[in-house]
Parts: structure tokens; C-alpha cells; sequence
């Protein structure tokens, strides 16, 4: 929900969101955006120390970030168009499903 509230809500990230729109033809090639992994990795690494301390089974921590986005944010955009948590309270039930769906294909056996 930090994530949601604190970073995707921040006047930091919308500006960051416009430079890079902005920017975008300076780019090496269409599509390219060097901001684009730094999140999904950086949850990467979570998972993975999350999997190292036993608490979770995460054999591709990449790929389990890729789907914890998905299952969380993903799922909130693709329904309302936003994942600002702090202005829609419609945002949380969904992340929280998410977080669970995620749990309950990574808990460790």
C-alpha cells in the first residue's frame, strides 16, 4: 500500500512519468525506458532475500516480482484506471487480494 500511496501518488513520480513521455525520443529505441526495471527489480531482490530467510519458495525472483506487480497493480489499473490509494479507497481490496493470491503460490511447503 506504501508503494500505491507514497510513490505512485507523489508529485515526484508524476513528474518522473512526464520526462520520461517527454523525453522519449531521446531514447536508444522506442519503447526503451531505463526507469521501466529499476522497480520491478529492486522488489526482485526483496522476494529473493524473502526466499533466502525461508519465508517464501521464489525460484525466479524476477519473475515472481513480474507477478506480484501484476496480481497487485496491474490488476488495479486494468479495473480502475489508477492505483492511487491514496485518493480511491477501491485501490486497497484489490492490492490486499493480490497479496494473497501472491502468498499462496509462493509460501514456502
Amino acid at each position: 500500500m506504501r508503494i500505491a500511496t507514497d510513490m505512485l501518488g507523489s508529485a515526484e513520480y508524476a513528474t518522473l512519468q512526464r520526462l520520461v513521455r517527454t523525453e522519449s525520443g531521446h531514447l536508444p529505441h522506442r519503447g526503451y525506458n531505463s526507469m521501466a526495471d529499476t522497480p520491478d527489480e529492486a522488489l526482485a531482490e526483496r522476494l529473493a532475500a524473502l526466499a533466502a530467510a525461508g519465508l517464501l519458495d521464489v525460484p525466479d525472483p524476477r519473475l515472481a516480482a513480474d507477478q506480484f506487480i501484476a496480481l497487485t497493480f496491474g490488476v488495479t489499473l486494468d479495473r480502475l484506471g489508477s492505483a492511487n490509494a491514496a485518493e480511491d479507497t477501491r485501490v486497497r481490496p484489490l492490492v490486499v487480494e493480490g497479496v494473497r493470491t501472491f502468498l499462496r503460490a509462493y509460501r514456502t511447503m
